[in-house]
């Protein structure tokens, strides 16, 4: 490949089509799909460690809690203690959806499913299948050891 390429401005530009796609059919639900994935994955594997959750979803503890922020003031997501033996570091504590959180989430999840089948549909099943795969492989090439 040549030395001149970059990968980062197309990638870029098409994850902010993608994020339009997303926050175009989450719009309703007042929920951008940063935020519908943090709610999905709480909801998902919650209780969830802080430290645990902004590494699988790729952020830093800075970016996590500004993503949370809004969350957790309108009263979607709740921290709780986690057993001695799961403390990361004294900064570290668990999140879990609360009831209007997880009614939240299962009120953005059609939403959300739309986007995905918008997605799905105009790169064809084919490519869609393939990409993800690429994205996965390409993650996990490129994570620190």
């Amino acid at each position: 490949m040549s030395k001149d390429i970059c990968t980062c401005a197309p990638l870029r530009r098409l994850t902010r089509r993608i994020t339009l796609i997303y926050d175009h059919h989450l719009q309703d639900s007042e929920l951008s799909i940063t935020q519908y994935s943090l709610l999905s994955r709480i909801g998902r594997e919650g209780p969830i460690a802080n430290i645990t959750l902004a590494q699988e979803m790729g952020m830093d503890r800075s970016t996590l809690s500004r993503a949370l922020k809004p969350l957790m003031t309108a009263g979607w997501v709740q921290t709780v203690d986690l057993p001695e033996e799961e403390l990361l570091d004294k900064r570290s504590f668990a999140l879990q959806l609360s009831r209007p959180g997880r009614a939240k989430l299962e009120q953005a999840r059609p939403r959300w499913r739309r986007a995905q089948d918008e997605i799905d549909r105009r790169l064809g099943p084919r490519l869609a299948h393939q990409f993800n795969d690429l994205i996965e492989d390409a993650y996990a090439r490129l994570q620190d050891d």
